[in-house]
């Protein structure tokens, strides 16, 4: 991706991508300096959405930004962060903790270990990975920790609001 790309031309474009091709764009990527703060999400690639067709599927990543998908985000501190649900940010479920160490490719990310026992059982399974798309603009993927290793379940991106275009 190129530094000429507005934010909003990049997460149009990364919304229209699959699975494996963000996968492919994912490994190209630093990990960069540290998301913090409250950034906005928004999901994509979501697995099993991957087969339907691309305009289908834009339109179901398009519905899911609209103020009407409860997940805002996530907030992030330099050890810790929790997601960021419904209006105002003020509703914070499913925490993580963050660290800078390989991720399940081998390259350098930023590491969300739901692990926690502050979480459901259920959630303790999660593991997010996150590097820097450029300044303000993090692409991360969700995994499933399975008995046989990682499973992706989506992509999304986190955005620092100092930097939205």
């Amino acid at each position: 991706m190129t530094d000429t790309l507005t934010l909003a031309n990049q997460q149009a474009f990364l919304a229209q991508q699959r699975g494996a091709e963000l996968a492919r764009l994912y490994a190209t990527l630093p990990a960069g300096p540290a998301p913090l703060g409250a950034l906005r999400g928004q999901l994509m690639a979501i697995r099993g959405v991957d087969r339907l067709p691309r305009p289908l599927a834009g339109l179901l990543y398009r519905l899911l930004a609209l103020p009407l998908n409860p997940w805002r985000g996530k907030y992030l501190d330099p050890h810790a962060g929790s997601n960021l649900w419904l209006a105002g940010d003020r509703l914070r479920f499913g925490h993580f903790s963050v660290t800078q160490q390989a991720g399940s490719d081998g390259l350098p990310c930023h590491w969300l270990d739901y692990d926690s026992a502050a979480n459901p059982r259920l959630l303790r399974a999660i593991r997010g990975e996150a590097r820097q798309l450029q300044p303000g603009l993090w692409l991360c993927r969700m995994q499933w920790q399975t008995g046989n290793g990682l499973a992706a379940l989506l992509w999304f991106t986190l955005q620092d609001s100092n930097h939205a275009h």
